[in-house]
C-alpha cells in the first residue's frame, strides 16, 4: 500500500475527454479518457484509482484497468452499473458518452503489489476484475508468477473478457463460472497456492468475506485486498462507529480543539468548522481522507489500511477514538 498523505488543502484535478467508451456486459462498460490538454497524464503503478466527479455533486472512485506502462496516454476504468447502489454507477452510465468532458482527482493508490513475493494470487469476483487486469499486466512486463482467478455468475456476466482472451499473459487466467455442475470456489483455489504467495482480492462483499476467511492462517503481509465498499456491520458492531463515545480532536498545527460527538464523523467536525477535507467514499475504502495522528488511541474503522499505516494515520471519515483526545497533524 502506499503511503498515506493529508487530505487538507486544495485538490488537484485533471480535465478529461471520454475517448471510448466499450460495452463488455449489460451492466459492464468501459471508459478510456485522455487530458484534455494534450499533455502525459501521471504515471500509476498497478492497484491505482481516480475519484471521479459525477452531476448532481457526486465523486465515486474506481479503479485503472489498463497497462500500467500506458498510463501516461489515457487511463481506463470499468464501471458496473448498480440499479440499487448510491447511484454514481447509474449517473456515469446515463452520462459519460463519447467526446464528454468530465474532472477526476490525481491517482491515489491503496492496493499496490509487494515487490518480491514467489508467486501472486489475483483473485477477482465479478467487476473486482478491475484492478487485478492492471496488476497483471505489471506483473508479465516483471517477469514475475502469477496467476490471475476470475470468478463470475456466468459467462455473461464476466466483465473485460476481451482483455482475458487477448493478453499476453492469457495463460496465466482460470475463468470459473457459478452456473456450471460443482463450480471452483475461491477457497479452493487459495488453498493451492504455491510455499510464500501473497494474494489480492477484489469483489463483492460475499466473495470478500469468502476469501478472508480462507486466508485467514496467512500471515497479514500476504494478504491485500479492496473493498468497493464498507462490509455490512452485523450485532455488536453494528452500531459501530457513529454511535461511540463522544472524544476530542486536538489540531496541532492550527492549535484548535474540536468536539466530535456521537453520530458524528472527524471529517464532518472539521468541515463544519471550515476546514477543507477530502472525502469520497466517506466509508473508510478509498484513502482519501487518511490523515497523519500524533497522539491518542483510534479506534480504527477502515478497510483500506495496513497495520503498519494504521500506526501513524487514521481515516477520519469513520475512525473515532478510544482515548479522550485523539491529536492531528493538521
Amino acid at each position: 500500500m502506499s503511503t498515506p498523505s493529508a487530505p487538507v488543502g486544495a485538490r488537484d484535478e485533471l480535465t478529461m475527454r471520454v475517448t471510448r467508451v466499450v460495452r463488455h456486459t449489460d451492466e459492464v462498460s468501459s471508459y478510456v479518457l485522455q487530458r484534455v490538454d494534450g499533455q502525459p497524464l501521471p504515471a500509476c503503478e498497478a492497484g491505482a484509482h481516480v475519484d471521479v466527479y459525477l452531476p448532481g455533486g457526486l465523486v465515486r472512485s474506481y479503479s485503472l484497468c489498463g497497462d500500467p506502462a500506458r498510463t501516461t496516454e489515457s487511463y481506463e476504468i470499468a464501471v458496473k452499473r448498480e440499479d440499487n447502489g448510491r447511484g454514481g454507477s447509474r449517473a456515469l452510465h446515463m452520462w459519460a458518452r463519447e467526446g464528454e468532458i468530465l474532472r477526476i482527482g490525481m491517482p491515489r493508490n491503496q492496493f499496490r503489489l509487494a515487490p518480491d513475493a514467489p508467486h501472486h494470487l489475483l483473485l477477482a469476483g465479478g467487476i473486482g476484475l478491475t484492478p487485478l487486469v492492471s496488476m497483471a499486466h505489471a506483473l508479465h512486463a516483471r517477469g514475475a508468477s502469477f496467476t490471475l482467478a476470475a470468478f463470475a455468475r456466468s459467462a455473461q456476466h464476466l466483465p473485460l473478457t476481451r482483455a482475458l482472451d487477448h493478453a499476453p499473459w492469457r495463460d496465466r487466467v482460470q475463468v470459473h463460472f457459478d452456473n456450471v455442475p460443482s463450480p471452483t470456489n475461491a477457497a479452493t483455489v487459495v488453498a493451492q497456492a504455491p510455499a510464500g504467495s501473497h494474494v489480492y482480492f477484489c469483489g463483492p462483499e460475499g466473495f470478500m468475506a469468502h476469501v478472508r476467511t480462507a486466508c485467514q492462517t496467512w500471515a497479514p503481509e500476504r494478504v491485500h485486498f479492496e473493498y468497493f465498499s464498507a462490509p455490512t456491520k452485523t450485532g455488536t458492531d453494528a452500531a459501530a462507529p457513529a454511535d461511540g463515545d463522544a472524544f476530542e480532536v486536538v489540531l496541532a498545527r492550527r492549535q484548535q480543539r474540536l468536539q466530535v460527538a456521537p453520530g458524528k464523523s472527524i471529517a464532518m467536525v472539521l468541515q463544519g468548522a471550515g476546514i477543507s477535507v477530502d472525502t469520497v467514499c466517506e466509508q473508510g475504502i478509498c484513502g482519501s481522507c487518511l490523515t497523519p495522528y500524533l497522539d491518542g488511541a483510534p479506534d480504527h474503522q477502515d478497510m483500506c489500511m495496513t497495520e503498519a499505516e494504521r500506526a501513524t494515520h487514521v481515516a477520519i471519515c469513520c475512525a473515532r477514538s478510544h482515548s479522550p483526545t485523539l491529536t492531528l497533524d493538521l
